[in-house]
């Protein structure tokens, strides 16, 4: 969804879970990380939400970015 709907790049870990709300847990997850711009961040946990109701989202600021595939837009 991210790469073809929203248009942006995503890494994917494979992690394991190691505490949750049923006490200590060893699930092999996948988490995923991605950069969108503010404008774009109800979009992104509107298609998440969709996807998995229950999903541990993370969100920070960033002030820069460099590398990788990072493109400016326009805004209209």
């Amino acid at each position: 969804m991210i790469t073809d709907k929203l248009r942006r790049g995503a890494t994917v870990f494979e992690v394991t879970q190691g505490y949750g709300s049923h006490g200590h847990q060893h699930l092999k997850v996948e988490a995923i990380f991605t950069v969108v711009t503010r404008l774009e961040v109800v979009g992104l946990t509107d298609e998440i939400h969709k996807i998995d109701p229950n999903a541990f989202v993370v969100m920070q600021s960033i002030s820069d970015t460099k590398g990788g595939l990072v493109k400016k837009r326009a805004l209209h």
